[in-house]
């Protein structure tokens, strides 16, 4: 499969013209490539019975080229005195006509041609965007209609600068005309200055367009070789010419040392134009090392691991894989097959290689690395829609090395795992064995550090624990509250959440359910704060994991109002004495962050603080009392007393740690 190129940033289409104006000087016609790069494209549109007219031949070869072929029925025009006499001396022999006439002038018959060729000619008059030259280039297109049979063709070689592109979307389709778009990678190749250019063949065919009839939206591309394909809109069209060229500038920019600075790139599938795969460059130079390239593929379901998912995490991937240059891959294409590491590597090579840094040459073997070879698969579940939060998925992601994780999905932000649990496979006698939701692991380690808080107030190993009543704002999979239910037999716990379609989904696919000691509410989280305060009803344990469904706001985790100053206060007036208000933040906004942590810290008696390793979640302990001893002490004991209950005993193999206890002992601050 031919691939598409897109790209994230944003398209600087100034400098892409500036720079390709820069290098291309006073040559123009060489960037175009003459018949033997453009045969490919024009021998399907250039029928050699045609009757062609040669739309401002210049001193090109290419009349001469195709007359040699066979198309012998051509007329080529030129507004140029010495360039039509020069063409008539070179060409006299052959038969071939030149002739001098102004485009905006044809002295031709109306309908005296089957195609018009134009190579480089629009992009020359067209030179400013302005009315006059507006003006000018719409008399040359009737000029060229008018000569053109029905059922004819102008087809136009150009580079397609922005203002060209919409003129030609713009006016043929007014006329009733198709217009298709085709790129030719052979002349690309021609070009100088190292900036391979796209080029493109236009092709406009003309149909009457009947009096009252609406004007022919029909529009075309084929852009890597692909069947062509019907686009929405003039908009749609440009999208697609522009990611090609801003491609083709990326692809410069990164021929420089130390020029990718994990720089993101989209590979769509043509037929499609659903994105296939997402590129990230990310380079390390260093001086003497023989490691100058190589492509990493992330295993299905991986890409959201702080290793894979974060600037910071690929850079530390680049080092150690140890090549200057690092492209990491994702496979992000729900519906999308996508093979093994061989099938993945020979769809990829072509494009990621225009990718490799410019020393090194075209038929280099560059390394495919991965996590220990096997790309693992997504299997999708079930598909639904939130009245709150859109589409989402549940799926199984089979990783490598056997482990299976169930997930949920908001299709909204798919780089946000909303729920995962780790999958067990429970046998039942008579009956084939099954994957089912491990109630007993936490997959998201924030948790586990917030479960941590739960051990303030009652230990699941003491021979007597404390009871205590636990609320957690946001369910997603239930793996939280679940866990705590199951692991802490004294705590009875009330989930919230505003969002039916998500209780459902946790009990049908994440194995949640309700008894005497948990109990899931479908209501407003705020409100049921604010509601508890009001009756008097008071929690040992207050958590809140709730996200932000708005990807482009500062803080993800929790929504703004969670944090308000005056809902604190209530969450703070529905603890008991010894109460623990556990909150999960996620702030990319330092400034929100910070202003986060200090109303928790002008509300509450105590509160400590833990940045998790890896991941961009931040667990927050606030006390309503301060204790007698260091609040971060009674947090390290808490948390300490739960890793030695749960922590697993395997069969001659060390310890499983359920914490990080080292890494949690030493970052864990007060506030």
């Amino acid at each position: 499969m031919d691939l598409l190129p897109k790209s994230a940033q944003e398209f600087n289409e100034k400098q892409y013209w500036e720079t390709f104006f820069a290098k291309r000087g006073t040559e123009a016609f060489e960037w175009y490539g003459e018949y033997p790069q453009l045969c490919e494209v024009l021998n399907k549109y250039v029928r050699t019975k045609d009757h062609i007219l040669v739309a401002g031949c210049g001193n090109s070869t290419l009349s001469a080229d195709m007359w040699n072929v066979g198309y012998k029925s051509m007329v080529s025009v030129d507004i140029s005195d010495v360039v039509v006499r020069q063409m008539q001396q070179k060409h006299a022999a052959a038969g071939m006509t030149f002739t001098k006439m102004d485009l905006m002038k044809l002295e031709f018959p109306d309908k005296e041609f089957t195609c018009v060729l134009d190579k480089g000619t629009l992009d020359a008059v067209y030179t400013h965007d302005d009315q006059e030259t507006a003006e000018k280039v719409e008399t040359m297109f009737k000029e060229i209609g008018r000569v053109l049979r029905v059922g004819g063709r102008y087809v136009c070689v150009s580079l397609l600068q922005g203002h060209i592109l919409d003129k030609l979307l713009q006016w043929f389709p007014q006329q009733g005309w198709m217009v298709r778009i085709c790129r030719c990678k052979g002349a690309e190749n021609t070009n100088s200055g190292g900036i391979p250019f796209p080029v493109f063949v236009v092709v406009c065919t003309k149909f009457e367009l009947k009096p009252g009839s609406p004007p022919m939206n029909v529009l075309e591309v084929t852009l890597q070789g692909e069947k062509p394909r019907r686009l929405p809109s003039a908009a749609a069209v440009r999208q697609a010419v522009t990611s090609l060229q801003q491609f083709a500038f990326t692809r410069h920019g990164l021929t420089s040392p130390g020029s990718g600075e994990d720089l993101r790139l989209e590979l769509c599938d043509p037929d499609t134009d659903s994105t296939r795969f997402v590129l990230f460059v990310v380079d390390r130079w260093r001086k003497k090392t023989k490691k100058a390239f190589a492509i990493f593929i992330v295993p299905q379901g991986r890409e959201t691991e702080w290793l894979f998912g974060s600037p910071a995490g690929r850079r530390q991937l680049a080092e150690t894989a140890g090549h200057d240059r690092l492209v990491v891959v994702h496979l992000p294409a729900r519906d999308h097959q996508y093979g093994d590491l061989e099938q993945v590597k020979a769809e990829l090579s072509e494009s990621v290689m225009q990718l490799r840094p410019g020393h090194l040459r075209d038929d280099v073997q560059v390394p495919f690395l991965t996590c220990g070879g096997d790309l693992g698969r997504r299997e999708l579940r079930h598909r639904g829609t939130s009245a709150l939060s859109g589409q989402y998925v549940v799926e199984d992601v089979h990783l490598e090395e056997g482990e299976s994780v169930r997930r949920l999905v908001f299709l909204a932000n798919v780089n946000v795992i909303q729920s995962e649990a780790r999958l067990k496979r429970v046998s039942v006698k008579g009956q084939p064995a099954a994957l089912e939701a491990d109630g007993g692991h936490l997959s998201c380690c924030h948790h586990r550090y917030m479960a941590a808080g739960v051990a303030l107030v009652t230990e699941p190993a003491a021979p007597a624990p404390a009871p205590a009543r636990v609320l957690v704002v946001g369910l997603g999979g239930g793996g939280l509250s679940r866990f705590i239910h199951d692991k802490f037999p004294k705590a009875s716990v009330d989930v919230v959440d505003i969002d039916p379609e998500v209780v459902t989904v946790a009990k049908d696919w994440f194995g949640f359910t309700e008894d005497a000691r948990l109990r899931a509410h479908v209501a407003d989280g705020l409100q049921f704060i604010r509601d508890c305060k009001a009756k008097g009803q008071q929690y040992s344990v207050i958590m809140f994991d709730v996200d932000c469904k708005d990807p482009s706001l500062g803080m993800s985790c929790p929504p703004a109002p969670f944090v308000e100053l005056e809902l604190l206060r209530d969450v703070r007036d529905c603890l008991t004495e010894d109460g623990v208000f556990i909150l999960n933040l996620v702030a990319r906004d330092a400034a929100l962050g910070d202003q986060v942590r200090a109303d928790l810290k002008s509300t509450f008696a105590a509160c400590v603080t833990y940045s998790v390793p890896e991941e961009v979640n931040e667990v927050v302990f606030c006390l309503r009392h301060r204790p007698d001893n260091d609040p971060c002490e009674r947090i390290r004991a808490a948390a300490a007393a739960l890793n030695s209950a749960l922590s697993r005993k395997q069969k001659g193999k060390p310890r499983q740690s359920f914490m990080d206890m080292s890494a949690f002992a030493q970052e864990l601050k007060s506030l």
